[in-house]
């Protein structure tokens, strides 16, 4: 049974068709067409839309700013639409909910900080936007420090439902000693997660790494960075890349997608935006 979902549609974005190609409003749709960078991929969920599933609880890269989403998530698929000279809009859910609203077609991709691993690849396509790495977060007061994910035993953490935190955790929770488990918590929103570090219901909170800067820049009298960027892989393997996800298979809409990005990012576009929120670290080109 799904629950109504919560569609966000970005209304300043009705004028990309206007506005993209130099204001020509008067043009026929056949020559506003052609003058599109990017071929749009056919059987959209709604014509004239390109529409995105996401998750707005994770500042900076998906939020609700006013009652608009906002973030580098939300800039970079407006971005990718408007060269398909499409509307971007933006349906709000929990993160672990993406996954099957997007195999029920509610929606075209998902742009959430999505971790590309080998075993969300044998059910999801992608298209690599982000270069992403995780970091652990504590209270200031607590004075703790983590090297790694192994170091994370004989605590109490807190990480997003579905997430590759959870996973990692997972991963090493095993290889603890004997009455030094990790104790893991799992919540469907990332403001959860925080909350139950905030209550001191948990020790620490394992999160993206571009939400825990963005957690401690926030609020440095209550948290601390608790650890270095990690990457959820096995030691010196590199940070994952977090990817634009498409149901398995969809041609059209990878190369679309792919096109799109590599085209904002040779005139500059993706550039401007990780400096708008301060992410360049994030540049998924380092990954190559």
């Amino acid at each position: 049974m799904w629950r109504k979902l919560e569609v966000v549609a970005v209304l300043a974005s009705a004028l990309v068709l206007a506005t993209a190609h130099g204001g020509r409003t008067g043009e026929a749709p056949a020559q506003l067409a052609a003058a599109c960078a990017i071929k749009a991929p056919p059987e959209l969920v709604e014509s004239g839309s390109l529409t995105f599933g996401t998750t707005l609880g994770t500042p900076p890269q998906g939020f609700s700013q006013g009652d608009k989403p906002a973030g580098l998530d939300i800039d970079v698929a407006s971005a990718l639409a408007t060269e398909m000279c499409l509307r971007p809009q933006f349906v709000n859910l929990a993160f672990a909910g993406l996954f099957p609203a997007l195999g029920a077609r509610k929606f075209d991709a998902v742009i959430a900080g999505v971790g590309i691993t080998k075993q969300r690849e044998e059910t999801y396509d992608f298209v690599p936007y982000f270069l992403g790495g995780l970091r652990l977060v504590v209270r200031k007061d607590s004075g703790l420090i983590f090297k790694d994910e192994k170091e994370v035993c004989g605590h109490v953490v807190a990480a997003l439902a579905g997430s590759v935190e959870v996973r990692d955790l997972e991963k090493y929770n095993p290889g603890c000693p004997e009455g030094r488990k990790m104790e893991v918590h799992v919540f469907p929103t990332n403001n959860e997660v925080l909350e139950q570090l905030r209550k001191k219901v948990v020790e620490v909170i394992f999160i993206d790494w571009p939400f825990a800067a963005y957690t401690v820049q926030q609020n440095p009298e209550d948290f601390a960075i608790g650890s270095p960027v990690l990457t959820g892989e096995a030691p010196g393997e590199p940070r994952h890349r977090e990817g634009i996800m498409i149901r398995k298979g969809d041609t059209a809409m990878k190369t679309a997608l792919a096109d799109a990005l590599a085209k904002i990012q040779t005139d500059g576009s993706y550039d401007k935006i990780l400096a708008k929120w301060n992410l360049g670290e994030g540049d998924i080109r380092r990954a190559d």
